[in-house]
């Protein structure tokens, strides 16, 4: 038990920081990510976020990485110049199973 302990708590600590690759974000809980952060009033959390983490942001939704932005002009350059980056929908369990492999139209790859 003394040699699990610290072990678990080392797992949990380097499983909830983010990937150096995104950008600054909350530390996330195992299995449930940032959902915690966002309460009843996400709308009013993620402009905290934003204060403290700034414009572009990375949240973990659950397993689930997502990049959170929150400036008008950095979604006008993500959505504008960057549109076929972001123009496809992430693959879950959910759609593999519910569409055929993902394949039908509102779960299917852009392109």
């Amino acid at each position: 038990l003394l040699i699990f302990l610290p072990l678990l708590t080392l797992l949990l600590r380097v499983r909830g920081r983010p990937s150096p690759s995104l950008p600054p974000g909350p530390l996330a809980l195992p299995i449930i990510g940032n959902l915690h952060i966002l309460g009843r009033l996400p709308h009013r959390a993620l402009a905290k976020l934003a204060q403290k983490y700034g414009p572009i942001m990375s949240l973990r939704l659950g397993h689930v990485p997502t990049i959170v932005v929150s400036s008008a002009k950095a979604a006008e350059l993500f959505l504008k110049e960057h549109d076929a980056v972001f123009a496809t929908r992430p693959i879950t369990q959910a759609s593999v199973y519910l569409s055929y492999g993902a394949k039908g139209v509102a779960f299917g790859q852009y392109g």
